[in-house]
């Protein structure tokens, strides 16, 4: 299990990085294809309930979302989701099966509003003049690390569970360790994207806490679905939604606080 993780992550990283040093299209590219995929793994694991859902419609509306940040900016997010709710309650009003339609409608919205709208916000992180392409490494570098800490100290060190009935395995020192080492990790970024001490403490202490805190809600939804995980095609590490589970929560957050309380974007 770890070796599978340490070759997936050995081969995915230096890609995720060129795709991030390039920018523009080949960045939309990448980040439409996740987000797709991601749609589909939680459409699927919420059919597996027994739920119907949109699902392409869902997946194509989901996609046009990073695709219209990029075009439009942050302003077009507000027409975009007016669209998207539009579309799915007229496309199901249009099937006229009254049955169900109230869980089809919400939960196909519930993944573009989850997935897609939280992860597009890599499209404007990356758009930040002069700033863009440190700051999406950087959000990546502090979250999975924090991710890889709070893993192995609670393998090793985990005595007191934090959440059992949604994640049985995971335990507060893992939580807290994960905490510090993300504190660490931006620390280590300073040496590519330099923050005010205080700010890199607190962003430090958010991502670690948002990044677990998206684990556990993910976790929290695979736990009523009855599954391990979303999907297969990261061996070691699941699916692309189990893998991508805490930028959904730290990425919107890093941007707004660069966007508020540093850059002043």
């Amino acid at each position: 299990m770890l070796l599978k993780r340490v070759v997936v992550a050995a081969i995915f990283v230096p890609v995720l990085v060129l795709f991030i040093r390039w920018g523009s299209i080949p960045f939309l590219c990448l980040t439409s294809a996740i987000i797709g995929v991601a749609l589909i793994e939680f459409y699927q694991g919420m059919a597996s309930t027994g739920r119907k859902l949109l699902v392409k419609e869902g997946v194509a509306l989901g996609i046009l979302v990073p695709v219209s940040v990029y075009l439009g900016g942050e302003e077009i997010l507000p027409l975009v989701l007016v669209v998207v709710v539009l579309s799915i309650s007229l496309r199901q009003f249009f099937k006229f099966h009254i049955e169900a339609s109230f869980a089809s409608v919400f939960l196909t919205l519930g993944g573009i509003l989850y997935i897609s709208f939280l992860l597009s916000y890599l499209i404007m992180l990356r758009a930040i003049p002069g700033l863009g392409m440190r700051a999406v490494l950087t959000l990546f570098f502090v979250t999975w690390m924090g991710d890889s800490g709070a893993y192995f100290i609670g393998i090793v060190g985990g005595k007191h569970k934090l959440f059992p009935r949604i994640s049985p395995k995971k335990s507060l020192e893992g939580f807290m360790g994960g905490v510090l080492v993300s504190c660490l990790a931006i620390f280590i970024s300073q040496s590519w994207l330099s923050f005010p001490f205080l700010h890199s403490v607190i962003l430090g202490v958010l991502i670690g806490v948002m990044g677990q805190l998206g684990d556990f809600f993910e976790s929290m939804l695979k736990r009523e679905m009855k599954r391990k995980d979303f999907g297969f095609i990261l061996p070691g590490h699941g699916g692309v939604l189990d893998r991508f589970d805490s930028l959904l929560f730290t990425t919107p957050i890093f941007y707004h606080y660069l966007k508020y309380l540093i850059i002043g974007i």
